[in-house]
């Protein structure tokens, strides 16, 4: 086996711990992580618009933190809240989604919704176009005065989710 027993694996282990745990070399460094969470709007937007996590280690560190399982059912639980919008009452301390605009694609909404916490690989620019459905109040959920907007905008999610 020409020095390739027990005793050498463990020696290349040691001398190059990356060996032990190939994947380990795939993950984003923990400062790539932090910065990922500090510019986490100006990251979703690039990645809504088709930016490639590859081109820098902080979009595929937030890349990486799009399609956890937590963060996708944190998402789809904002996404069926925002569904059920429809329901409250008008607020003077906040920004409430449009009405009509919801109504209009409530069932829509609710798919997207199932459809994050299914199982299964999901990209991250579909996910990201998703977070900025609920978290931008410039965005078509919230000025949108019948739905259309919102509609092409669920609609481009969904094909950018993939699956």
């Amino acid at each position: 086996m020409l020095g390739h027993g027990i005793g050498s694996d463990n020696a290349l282990h040691l001398t190059r711990p990356w060996l032990a745990c190939p994947q380990k070399l795939f993950e984003p460094t923990a400062i790539a992580r932090l910065r990922a969470r500090l510019r986490r709007l100006s990251l979703d937007r690039a990645l809504a618009a088709g930016a490639d996590p590859s081109d820098s280690p902080v979009l595929a560190a937030r890349a990486c933190q799009l399609v956890q399982r937590g963060n996708r059912h944190r998402l789809a639980k904002g996404l069926e809240r925002l569904a059920l919008a429809t329901n409250r009452p008008p607020s003077r301390f906040g920004v409430l989604p449009r009405r009509q605009a919801l109504e209009a694609n409530h069932v829509l909404i609710l798919d997207l919704a199932d459809r994050l916490r299914k199982g299964g690989p999901l990209y991250a620019r579909g996910i990201a176009m998703l977070e900025l459905v609920l978290i931008d109040g410039t965005g078509p959920a919230y000025t949108d005065a019948y739905g259309e907007g919102l509609t092409r905008q669920l609609e481009l999610a969904g094909a950018g989710l993939g699956g």
